[in-house]
């Protein structure tokens, strides 16, 4: 599971940087200008990442805790 959140974020990393490519170097992905398009990608992908970083935080999270909660006796 964490293995597939953290190459999701790769992947809206890479979406990102597509995105910006889109706006100020076009030429690199062989495009015309798209600022509009860029900006679009570049939020959406931005928001993406966003949640999966939290998502990423809360499985740690839980994980954390049942580590602590099998290692404490009862």
């Amino acid at each position: 599971m964490i293995l597939l959140l953290n190459l999701a974020r790769l992947m809206m990393l890479l979406w990102i940087a597509y995105g910006l490519l889109l706006i100020f170097a076009p030429s690199v992905v062989h495009s015309s200008p798209k600022p509009t398009s860029g900006a679009i990608q570049a939020i959406v992908a931005f928001a993406i990442g966003y949640l999966l970083d939290r998502a990423l935080s809360v499985v740690l999270r839980r994980k954390a805790a049942s580590a602590v909660s099998e290692e404490v006796p009862k």
